[in-house]
């Protein structure tokens, strides 16, 4: 009990402040995308350190924390209150399967900590953890729908209609992008998963297809740019989230940001092999074999690499999910939807349908080679059919479908 209950003090201390400082590295990257300087001015409190505004993200938390607890008069309440709740208690569970590393040894230094080695996971052993993350993330789905049905105001309800339609289109070319590499893995268990990329290679090599399908549609359920459809203030206010404020708007925007960490998190340990590197090699094997250490401390160490490696990894996978939100323009919604059923779903079909025809060949007749093969052919297809359409695709093709005439010339003729 007190070792599943030091886990979650951990996991929800760890996350909450990574989401904080993650919104401080976006902001960050945003002004050296855009030439600009960025938040300097808030420094570490009780000091006069000011390096890179690292009191930033305790600041925001305090102003929204102290704003007031604003409700509409024309809400439904109940609903109202409980949709945050929903999407922000989705967006944490999510991370329960999640191995963070391996196992740690059960003693140190000659003190038992436990009677077996202890995982690095809330809930270990979870052999569907898999459709446990899909289940729970189509639960977020509910939170934006009343989120916009509560609100009592078109946009809002505008906004959760929309929303709601990119989630739901996303979740089926993510499954499909997924099934690839469980038929590679033969496992629904996320820490079997790795230990087959550390023996068959990383799946983002050997599956390249259902790699590009699944993170475009992580991107898609995480709501980033340029499929930001749900904010878009521009057109719609807030989108579902336009009546509130304070610490319920809070819950949202970290929610935001949980589901970008979660989706940086399953993109690693499906596709980018963990806490390996690339041939099996664990990270520790690169560090610490040959200094004949087999104490405590050393597996304690060893542990402790791992850990490192996984981490570096999803930082620098949520890096990219900030360089892409700062680089490309939002998608218009009838370009995204189209995304998602006319290309997405039949890519990840194929994918699913080819990836189940070679793991049979390879069982029965034991052509390995033949994985590696269409793996090559793969990534050729995918570079030179973006290099196809970088070229032929005409770049005003996100320009509006008719001229829109000047204010003048309506103004005459009326």
């Amino acid at each position: 009990m007190w070792e599943a209950t030091i886990k979650i003090a951990i996991l929800l201390g760890g996350v909450m402040t990574a989401a904080a400082y993650f919104v401080l590295l976006e902001r960050r990257v945003a002004a050296w995308v855009q030439d600009r300087i960025g938040p300097n001015r808030v420094g570490i409190p009780l000091t006069n350190i000011r390096v890179w505004g690292l009191g930033q993200p305790l600041a925001d938390g305090v102003k929204f924390i102290l704003k007031e607890n604003f409700t509409p008069s024309h809400v439904d309440r109940v609903l109202f209150v409980a949709a945050p709740v929903v999407i922000f208690a989705a967006a944490l569970s999510l991370l329960a399967v999640i191995p963070f590393g391996s196992q740690l040894p059960a003693q140190l230094w000659g003190w038992k900590l436990s009677d077996r080695p202890i995982d690095l996971t809330v809930a270990p052993g979870v052999d569907a953890a898999l459709i446990y993350v899909f289940a729970l993330s189509s639960i977020a789905v509910y939170g934006v729908i009343l989120g916009g049905w509560a609100s009592n105001n078109k946009y809002s309800f505008l906004g959760g209609l929309r929303s709601s339609a990119q989630l739901v289109a996303y979740e089926i070319p993510m499954g499909l992008g997924i099934l690839g590499a469980v038929l590679v893995a033969g496992s629904l268990n996320l820490s079997e998963i790795i230990t087959a990329q550390a023996e068959r290679g990383w799946l983002a090599l050997v599956q390249p297809l259902g790699f590009v399908v699944f993170s475009i549609a992580a991107f898609a359920e995480a709501a980033r740019l340029p499929f930001d459809l749900p904010e878009c203030e521009q057109e719609l206010v807030g989108g579902y989230h336009t009546e509130y404020s304070g610490m319920k708007l809070m819950l949202f925007l970290v929610a935001e940001f949980l589901h970008m960490i979660t989706a940086a998190m399953l993109m690693v340990i499906l596709f980018l092999g963990g806490w390996h590197f690339p041939g099996g090699l664990t990270g520790t094997s690169l560090v610490l074999d040959g200094w004949g250490g087999q104490n405590d401390f050393w597996f304690w160490l060893q542990a402790a690499v791992r850990v490192l490696v996984l981490f570096t990894k999803v930082f620098l996978v949520i890096v990219f999910f900030m360089l892409v939100r700062w680089t490309w323009p939002r998608f218009r919604f009838d370009q995204l939807m189209s995304l998602a059923w006319k290309v997405m779903l039949p890519l990840g079909l194929v994918n699913f349908v080819a990836a189940a025809c070679l793991e049979q060949l390879s069982a029965s007749f034991g052509y390995a080679w033949l994985r590696w093969l269409s793996a090559g052919m793969a990534w050729i297809i995918l570079v030179g059919a973006w290099v196809a359409v970088s070229l032929v695709v005409p770049t005003e093709s996100n320009r509006p479908r008719r001229r829109v005439q000047p204010l003048e010339v309506h103004l005459r003729r009326s």
